[in-house]
């Protein structure tokens, strides 16, 4: 990439003075590598999980030092709505084509400069998609889709003779702005006959004319995916998506989620299309200590399942044990209807469901597996089951009864946090309380909670614990300034949020 970036600077250079804005020198190229990157970025969280290799990438080709959290707070992680950067034009090719544009004096003409951006730019792409070694077929389509645009606009401009009318004395119109505006905008029509470029033309048309059937072989698809009214509320669902990515930790379990979401799309696609969908089943096994995300995760699933028109409330009941096993024979399966009817177009999350699996006399677990079993068969169209508990408890559950395995065929591990994740959950607590958590106690706050998760060991529950400690601070800070009546009195909104190392 580097001499391609090298003949993009030049290109960049040449039409700094040129393109409308005021531009520092070398300002234009940055602007370009801005745009690159967020394109590189949103190919790479497309799958849901950001791996270092994708990161070194970005780094390595525009000598740049940037992490996930840069990365998505700079460009977001909207890789699909119509708004979103995948569905635009770049800034600089807008630019630097109609600054080219100008320069040509008529139409039609051939953009060289301009294609050599759009070029660079999509072979930034393709090396994205490949630099780990697992090039994913959705991130291959969003790029095709990408390209496709920028072309459309290439072709329309390369048409156009409005901006030759410009350096003419007396020819401008007056709807001038409007006009041009509604150039950005001209859609390439597939199949209309294009004029014979310049030399060297029969190069240059050839070029020209695969991407035009490329376009064509893809426009279906493209359709079908970015378009709204073929998938409802794809930007509730990316909306969701959003929200997952934003929860601390969890990486694999986010691209579990992605993968997920990608497959019941698609699913969504073939069904419309009239092609087999292979009946695939949605209830889900969540595995883990306690405190690791699982029910947040399970609600979020409900409102997917709801914007994918899977289920049609969305909504999650959750329960354990005591929720659906009674005392005495015959009672448990009425208390598991009973549930399980509560939670009829949603979420029946199960918590702890190791515990239904007791193998004891007198004991009515067994009667609540079997139930549950005959009503997940019966309601699968409108009731999506996800049972939740420790890892190793959660394979006797499944052995309990021998068709129970069989209809969870989706497991999905949540690891333990780390130290320094809690530390920004609590981060997290005290930010959404109005606290203010200054830098200068995080070491003092990280150290107590590795104490904390020695000490506890396997009781240790990751972020409820971390809530329960957030609790007891503030606690702690209210009784400090209790005993300070007079920063109270005085309403000093600081005090009042500040947390000390007394706190702590």
């Amino acid at each position: 990439m580097n001499n391609t970036l090298k003949k993009c600077k030049a290109i960049c250079d040449k039409y700094e003075k040129k393109v409308e804005g005021f531009y520092e020198e070398g300002d234009l190229y940055l602007e370009f590598c801005d745009d690159s990157m967020n394109l590189g970025f949103l190919l790479a969280v497309c799958d849901g999980y950001v791996d270092p290799q994708e990161i070194y990438t970005i780094n390595a080709t525009f000598s740049v030092l940037m992490d996930y959290s840069l990365l998505a707070n700079r460009y977001g992680i909207d890789y699909m709505s119509e708004n979103g950067f995948l569905q635009q034009v770049p800034p600089v090719i807008k630019k630097v084509a109609e600054a080219e544009k100008k320069s040509e004096f008529g139409a039609p003409c051939f953009l060289t400069d301009t294609r050599e951006l759009y070029n660079a730019m999509k072979q930034f792409g393709n090396v994205m998609i490949n630099c780990n070694g697992n090039r994913l077929k959705f991130a291959a389509m969003l790029l095709n889709h990408f390209c496709n645009v920028v072309l459309d606009y290439i072709f329309a401009v390369e048409e156009k003779d409005e901006f030759a009318l410009e350096g003419e004395e007396g020819n401008h119109s007056e709807n001038e702005p409007e006009e041009k505006e509604k150039l950005l905008k001209i859609p390439f029509e597939a199949g209309k006959k294009k004029p014979a470029a310049p030399a060297p033309a029969s190069i240059e048309k050839a070029e020209k004319k695969e991407q035009i059937l490329v376009q064509k072989q893809l426009a279906e698809d493209k359709d079908t995916l970015f378009q709204r009214d073929s998938l409802e509320h794809i930007d509730d669902i990316n909306e969701v998506l959003k929200k997952v990515d934003a929860l601390t930790g969890l990486g694999s379990v986010k691209k579990e989620i992605h993968d997920m979401v990608n497959l019941m799309i698609v699913q969504k696609m073939r069904q419309k299309k009239g092609l087999k969908t292979p009946p695939i089943s949605r209830h889900l096994v969540f595995t883990g200590n306690p405190g690791t995300g699982k029910t947040t995760i399970a609600r979020m699933m409900a409102q997917i399942y709801k914007c994918l028109g899977i289920l049609e409330l969305g909504h999650l009941v959750e329960t354990d044990r005591s929720g659906l096993v009674a005392g005495y024979m015959g009672q448990t399966a009425e208390k598991v209807k009973e549930v399980t009817d509560s939670a009829r177009g949603g979420v029946l999350f199960i918590d702890e469901a190791y515990t239904l699996a007791i193998d004891r006399e007198g004991d009515f677990g067994q009667e609540a597996i079997d139930t549950l079993l005959k009503i997940m068969e019966d309601s699968r169209e409108d009731l999506v089951v996800i049972v939740a508990g420790y890892t190793d408890r959660m394979e006797g559950f499944l052995d309990s009864n021998p068709g129970l395995r069989s209809r969870f065929n989706k497991y999905i591990h949540f690891d333990d946090y780390s130290a320094e994740e809690l530390l920004e959950i609590f981060g997290k607590y005290c930010m959404e309380q109005d606290y203010i958590l200054k830098d200068s106690l995080h070491p003092v706050l990280l150290e107590k909670i590795r104490k904390m998760k020695e000490d506890e060991q396997e009781n240790f529950g990751n972020a409820r614990t971390v809530r329960n400690y957030f609790e007891k601070v503030i606690s702690n800070q209210a009784n400090r300034i209790m005993q300070q009546w007079n920063i109270a009195m005085d309403g000093d909104a600081d005090a009042l949020q500040e947390i000390t190392t007394e706190d702590l």
